[in-house]
């Protein structure tokens, strides 16, 4: 997942770090409060990325998730799936934090885990847990684990990384006896979908436009049937696989009709209409409204 996007992210957020070039299934990097520039914005941007991420923090915060309002104060580990829409502030000069993230790849590794089983990155909440004095220093000595051998020349240091981070998981999974790793059923297919369904939305433009938004397309990249699909869709929310892809469509369109200065044709092209006329009729039957008529509001 080293895309454009994370690097533009470091270019413009990271003081004095490089990504490193790496054999790693996928992306993995470890971060400090301290790495950051006295930019709060980084912190904000970084919450936006279609990443994993784990942030051991010691200090006042607030998170904004899903219209709901976090208060943490204290320490603090927080698991945040990309799923959720969250946003991040502090006034606590002493404010501490360590940050891990990673995608999916390079947790799951060769195996065929789904990160979404797991309790603590399953829905799209934010899933925080209160530490004591010792569990937080149990977590930092395993982000100091992760910290140094990320900068080791062992051959192998990828699973010894993967390995750390399932010790984290599992430690403040562990901590809570009411979590059970769930089996997959309906409800994580959903999730998993979703999933795919905002990630195929990550950076589209009329350069990178979107890959396919037909049902069969994500059943494909599920590795499952239409119907199954379907059936898991309207169990979850009612509506069909088609219906939740033609809402997320319409949510991005209104997105660069109201952000942007695209054309209509343009527009149409990021997301994946070969004729203007067709997204045009797309919208109208799906909103009621024409694009123009929403632009100009």
């Amino acid at each position: 997942m080293q895309n454009q996007s994370i690097h533009t992210f470091y270019n413009n957020y990271i003081a004095n770090k490089e990504i490193e070039t790496n054999s790693f299934l996928g992306y993995f990097d470890m971060l400090l409060w301290k790495d950051f520039k006295n930019d709060l914005s980084a912190c904000k941007t970084l919450q936006r990325k279609h990443v994993y991420k784990i942030a051991l923090i010691n200090g006042q915060a607030t998170y904004h998730s899903n219209d709901q309002i976090y208060h943490v104060s204290g320490k603090n580990i927080i698991f945040i799936n990309p799923l959720t829409r969250c946003s991040f502030s502090t006034e606590d000069l002493n404010f501490d934090a360590r940050y891990c993230i990673f995608n999916e790849d390079f947790l799951r590794g060769t195996d065929k885990v789904s990160i979404s089983d797991y309790p603590v990155f399953s829905g799209e909440d934010l899933f925080i847990r209160s530490l004591q004095n010792n569990e937080y220093d149990d977590l930092v000595q395993l982000y100091e684990l992760i910290h140094i051998e990320s900068k080791s020349t062992y051959l192998f240091k990828e699973q010894v990384i993967r390995n750390k981070l399932f010790d984290i998981i599992h430690y403040t999974q562990k901590l809570d006896p009411s979590l059970t790793i769930k089996s997959l059923h309906s409800k994580d297919l959903y999730d998993h979908f979703m999933g795919i369904l905002e990630f195929e939305f990550t950076d589209i433009n009329i350069s990178n436009p979107l890959n396919d938004k037909s049902p069969s397309y994500f059943a494909d990249r599920l590795n499952t049937s239409l119907s199954r699909l379907t059936r898991a869709s309207k169990a979850a929310t009612g509506k069909t696989t088609q219906d939740l892809i033609h809402e997320r469509i319409v949510t991005e369109a209104n997105i660069m009709l109201r952000h942007s200065a695209y054309t209509m044709k343009e527009i149409a092209w990021s997301l994946g209409f070969q004729e203007v006329s067709h997204f045009l009729n797309f919208y109208k039957r799906k909103t009621g409204n024409t694009p123009l008529s929403f632009r100009n509001k």
